[in-house]
């Protein structure tokens, strides 16, 4: 989360206790989930810089809901924002859901999906950031057109980013984005994303 929070993400959600949720959504360019192959297709909620598989859920039709096992706890890290934004308490422990992924096995394809108010030119854009304590993040990153207004909770929060005129705002988020479908990104997932297929870092790991 330091300096501008780079999001992807953010549906109708289903809060259970603690690091335990769901997100449904519904694609608004289905046609573009075609490349991907006429087999089942399967939405993952990934953190791809760490290579976790953090939920998943299959995609019905025009729809899909992602569930993160219960028992599942992120690899949290201490929270590190720009100079200049105040964060109430300190010691605060968080982690970011990066990226959603729609994966086809069949054909070992995978693209993107994103949650924002445009597939390609979008001013708003979504993901999920999970907290182990309530937190408040204010102020202005000095020297930084980036401002915060965000309350993260225990659990999960949705998190929205708004960027108008070289303006970055970071708050909560208060509707539904839709998700669009972007470009394969790459024929090849498993060799491509190794440690997210192997299974050794997913949160159905040990289900």
């Amino acid at each position: 989360m330091k300096r501008v929070l780079m999001t992807f993400l953010l549906g109708t959600v289903t809060l259970a206790p603690a690091a335990s949720f769901s997100l449904g959504g519904q694609l608004r360019n289905p046609a573009q989930a075609r490349p991907l192959g006429s087999g089942p297709l399967t939405v993952l909620l990934t953190n791809l810089g760490g290579g976790w598989l953090l939920g998943m859920g299959p995609l019905k039709g025009e729809r899909f809901n992602v569930v993160v096992p219960s028992g599942f706890r992120p690899p949290v890290q201490p929270l590190d924002v720009c100079d200049g934004v105040t964060v109430q308490p300190a010691g605060a422990r968080t982690y970011t859901a990066e990226t959603l992924l729609l994966f086809g096995a069949a054909s070992n394809a995978v693209a993107t999906l994103v949650q924002a108010d445009h597939p390609t030119v979008a001013t708003q854009r979504g993901q999920w950031v999970y907290s182990d304590r309530t937190v408040t993040l204010r102020g202005r990153c000095a020297g930084l057109n980036t401002y915060y207004n965000l309350t993260l909770r225990p659990g999960w929060t949705g998190v929205t980013t708004e960027s108008r005129d070289g303006r970055f705002e970071i708050r909560n988020a208060t509707v539904n984005l839709p998700y669009w479908v972007q470009p394969v990104l790459t024929r090849d997932a498993r060799g491509t994303f190794p440690a997210l297929f192997s299974g050794q870092r997913s949160a159905f790991r040990n289900r």
